[in-house]
């Protein structure tokens, strides 16, 4: 009997009063008031509605490029003698780039010359032979009139005065063709003095002093402003970007943002990738040539829903949004993801379009608490 009060206080007790213990019993018992009552409230969360768009402004990568560009040449070769201008200089229509040494060109010039005086000179000699022959010419014409001498030796002296005439011809265009050189040559040594053919700004120098130039070998490279931004938009988009219309544009370089106005749009769309060439004239006084921009253009979505994305809450594969219901209690709710528009998120289901929900602060939230001040 000792035995089993014994087994009884030692194993059977402590067990039924752990039961009781996890059961409550010990516990003081809450009314479901005072449960309620401790409902957690969430402090510091950004609430706002969600976005409902119909049209998107879609970015498209652009460069700046001058109204007008220029590599400037020269027509005659020689030393560059002159440089007066550096890159990066505005320079005025007309301005005295730089200077070919002359010397060839009025080599040239002076050879051309002398042949004009020689093809003179064949000239006159050509003259005075056929004003002799045809002297001679007339006289045995009226002498064969009279019978005075055969036909045999009319016909000698009239195949040599032939002969004489066409002389004088060939004289007579052998100056014309010399005179014609030495204009050319002359025209060339006005090719020593390279002027600005527009007002702009140099952009790139090809030469130094010392430098022999070359016919046909660029020597600087000239930009006309204003500038434009050039773009290659996508086939659909044809027909809705027209010539006139105005265009935001993004200069990552200046870190700005400016407008364009459409002055071409390419009238044929490229086979290859399928996408069409515009230009605008930029308003922006800033921007060179090369900068890289952003053109944006309007583009239709539909009615499409679009989130920040710091209210995108993130568990593993979970996507969802906190939302806030009527009562000012939160839910978390499932959503599924699209595309990025604009920095914003597009939210292809689990949302409605109407409601408020947690753009900063989602770690904080949790599913029945309310949102607090």
């Amino acid at each position: 009997m000792r035995g089993v009060a014994k087994y009884m206080f030692f194993l059977v007790l402590p067990v039924l009063v752990t039961i009781l213990w996890l059961a409550g019993v010990f516990h003081p018992r809450l009314s479901a008031q005072e449960i309620e009552g401790k409902e957690k409230v969430i402090q510091g969360l950004k609430i706002d509605r969600v976005a409902l768009l119909e049209k998107s402004y879609v970015s498209f990568a652009a460069t700046v490029i001058p109204s007008d560009r220029a590599e400037v040449s020269t027509r005659t070769m020689g030393y560059v003698s002159y440089i007066g201008v550096k890159e990066g200089d505005y320079v005025r229509r007309g301005q005295l780039l730089l200077k070919i040494d002359p010397r060839d060109a009025k080599a040239q010039v002076e050879a051309a010359r002398q042949q004009v005086i020689q093809a003179e000179k064949n000239y006159n000699a050509a003259l005075a032979e056929y004003e002799a022959v045809e002297k001679t010419y007339q006289r045995y014409k009226k002498l064969l009139e009279s019978n005075a001498i055969t036909q045999h030796e009319f016909d000698m002296t009239e195949a040599k005065f032939r002969a004489v005439q066409a002389k004088l011809e060939a004289a007579r265009a052998g100056i014309e063709l010399a005179r014609q050189n030495l204009k050319a040559v002359s025209s060339n040594l006005s090719y020593a003095e390279v002027r600005a053919p527009f007002s702009g700004y140099v952009t790139s120098k090809l030469v130094d002093y010392g430098d022999i130039a070359k016919p046909g070998y660029p020597l600087l490279v000239l930009e006309k402003p204003p500038y434009k931004v050039e773009v290659n938009l996508p086939e659909r988009l044809y027909g809705r970007v027209k010539v006139g219309a105005s265009l935001r544009v993004y200069v990552e370089s200046l870190n700005r943002e400016t407008s364009a106005r459409v002055v071409e749009v390419e009238p044929s769309v490229d086979p290859v990738n399928r996408t069409f060439k515009v230009k605008a004239l930029l308003e922006d006084k800033d921007v060179r040539s090369g900068f890289f921009a952003k053109v944006y253009v309007e583009e239709p979505i539909g009615k499409t829903i679009l989130v920040p994305a710091k209210a995108i809450y993130r568990r593993w594969d979970f996507t969802g949004i906190w939302v806030v219901k009527p009562d000012n209690t939160l839910e978390l709710r499932y959503v599924r993801l699209g595309r990025t528009i604009n920095g914003m998120v597009e939210v292809l289901s689990g949302l409605e379009g109407e409601e408020k929900i947690v753009v900063d602060g989602v770690d904080r939230a949790c599913d029945g608490c309310r949102v607090g001040g």
